[in-house]
């Protein structure tokens, strides 16, 4: 069975906030933020299946700071834990500070997304062992 590592499959997304993303407050919607988190998962759980991907679950979804019309904001997603054809993201998302110093963000939001890899017939499909960067291999064999 093939194994990855995470940076295989590391995924960076960005958006800009849009008068169209906020809601009654001027803020950005959480439901637009978790639609964003859920893509940037998706898209880092397909580059490691090597397959189509289903959301099977949300959680641990915190949000620390609020985005504003006009924000950058950036999304990371991080796989760290497979099963046989089950895998786990870890979803971060910052706003990045523009002007002086482009190199700060500050912390908007993180959740943990769960993804299962299924074939053209929607049936599931076992995905690769993962290497984390401490040399461990996660994943289970059929």
């Amino acid at each position: 069975m093939e194994v990855k590592t995470q940076k295989d499959s590391y995924t960076v997304m960005t958006e800009l906030v849009l008068s169209s993303h906020v809601n009654g407050s001027g803020r950005l919607f959480g439901g637009q933020l978790m639609s964003w988190m859920d893509i940037a998962g998706a898209i880092c759980a397909k580059r490691h299946a090597n397959c189509e991907v289903v959301t099977a679950s949300a959680h641990q979804l915190e949000f620390f700071n609020p985005a504003l019309p006009n924000d950058i904001i950036i999304i990371t997603a991080e796989i760290y834990n497979v099963g046989r054809t089950s895998m786990k993201v870890h979803v971060n998302v910052s706003v990045e500070e523009y002007g002086k110093d482009r190199n700060k963000t500050i912390k908007t939001c993180s959740a943990v997304f769960v993804y299962v890899a299924i074939d053209k017939d929607g049936i599931k499909h076992q995905v690769p062992k993962l290497r984390l960067e401490d040399g461990t291999v996660l994943g289970k064999s059929e």
